[in-house]
């Protein structure tokens, strides 16, 4: 698959999940679905790389894209925008998608999926949850490995169930890099996320934003390096496409290392 058909892959897949999301008062006061395109992508990794993508397969990715819509329609509400109409539409917004998962693995039959996907729910609540209590002991690996769990959750439990796992690595490395580069940025511009308070306050960083900022860019360069040697393994490889997949993921390290070539 060249890049072209990549980007036509994941517009199609972002189309489909919306027409099952979509709700006219929804659309009107929350707009469209938000699904980032390297989750997308994710979703779609086996496909891009040539393997044989069946009905279920995509009808799985749709359910997968629903759950991660409702998680950021969720994520994205302040504690005062919640007491707000349009925030309460958008709690709405994320619940309405959480239904329209669970309706379209229940007409699927899809006992399996449902367990996993529910599991990765607990987990990544979990995580998410250790963020905004920032337990005393956590290290900056901990944390950092909380995102990992956060971002990939969703997908990694697809891609395992529907017997992709030589896929997720790629995926989990490719959302965490993600994750990490976002974080990094708002960090560089004096922002803060639940993540990036506890990150400030582990050990061995005290508050310092340079050495928070150090660990983040080493960590993000470790999972982009993954991700380009995992791609490195998959049989339908061209340089174009695993290219085209670390630009999804945000990665700009030099292109003799995107294609997984030593200088």
């Amino acid at each position: 698959m060249n890049p072209t058909s990549l980007h036509t892959e994941v517009e199609q897949l972002n189309d489909e999940i919306s027409r099952k999301l979509a709700n006219r008062t929804l659309l009107k006061h929350t707009g469209r679905p938000d699904i980032p395109v390297p989750v997308l992508a994710s979703l779609l990794l086996p496909k891009l790389f040539g393997e044989r993508w069946e009905e279920r397969d995509r009808l799985s990715a749709v359910a997968a894209g629903a759950l991660y819509a409702a998680f950021t329609a969720h994520d994205s509400i302040g504690g005062e925008a919640s007491e707000s109409r349009q925030g309460q539409l958008t709690v709405l917004a994320g619940d309405y998608y959480s239904g329209v998962h669970y309706r379209i693995l229940a007409e699927m039959e899809d006992i399996g999926l449902v367990r996993r996907l529910s599991s990765s729910v607990t987990k990544m609540s979990e995580r998410k949850i250790r963020l905004y209590e920032h337990r005393e002991g956590d290290s900056p690996e901990d944390l950092l490995s909380y995102i990992e769990t956060i971002e990939a959750g969703t997908v990694s439990a697809f891609l395992l169930e529907r017997g992709y796992g030589s896929y997720e690595a790629a995926a989990r490395h490719g959302l965490t890099a993600c994750r990490l580069q976002a974080e990094s940025g708002t960090l560089h511009e004096g922002g803060r996320t639940p993540f990036l308070d506890a990150f400030l306050r582990s050990g061995g960083i005290d508050g310092k934003p340079a050495a928070a900022a150090r660990i983040l860019d080493r960590s993000r360069l470790f999972h982009a390096g993954r991700l380009i040697e995992e791609t490195a393994t998959f049989g339908n490889r061209t340089g174009d496409l695993v290219s085209a997949i670390a630009e999804i993921y945000e990665i700009t390290e030099p292109a003799s290392i995107q294609t997984g070539k030593k200088d």
